[in-house]
């Protein structure tokens, strides 16, 4: 990961400790995948990091679409959402790999549901006593 990317954040992130605490749906037109699903670890009102499994081949720059976010107490959003990849990052011990990627555009009704989950995930670490949240 650029170190760069992180003096570049606008908006305050949160972050996701369980694989199954919220997932996603990627796809592309650019390259020959249908659905992806992945693991969110971390969202902000500026983009997500995600963890998918398998030898997809997306590098930085690449267009996606986020089909729709799934958090444990239900749909967040299920707009199109358009992203772009601006890093990523490979294990070779998990064979899995993470993306960082940025909206590159927001409807009202998105903005309004990543805006509720991420106020219920600041909730969350309020009430259990800690705060892993970054802001820049």
């Amino acid at each position: 990961m650029n170190a760069n990317l992180t003096e570049q954040r606008r908006h305050i992130r949160v972050y996701f400790n369980s694989a199954e605490e919220i997932i996603c749906q990627l796809s592309s037109e650019e390259k020959a995948v249908e659905s992806l699903s992945a693991t969110v670890l971390d969202l902000g009102m500026g983009g997500l990091r995600v963890s998918v499994t398998g030898g997809i081949a997306f590098a930085a720059g690449d267009r996606l679409v986020l089909n729709g976010l799934t958090h444990r107490t239900g749909y967040c959003c299920d707009q199109r959402l358009p992203l772009e990849v601006r890093w990523l990052s490979a294990s070779a011990q998990t064979g899995r790999f993470d993306m960082g990627c940025r909206f590159l555009s927001l409807a009202e009704k998105s903005r309004a549901s990543i805006d509720s989950l991420i106020r219920m995930k600041i909730s969350e670490y309020q009430n259990g006593g800690s705060l892993p949240i970054l802001s820049t």
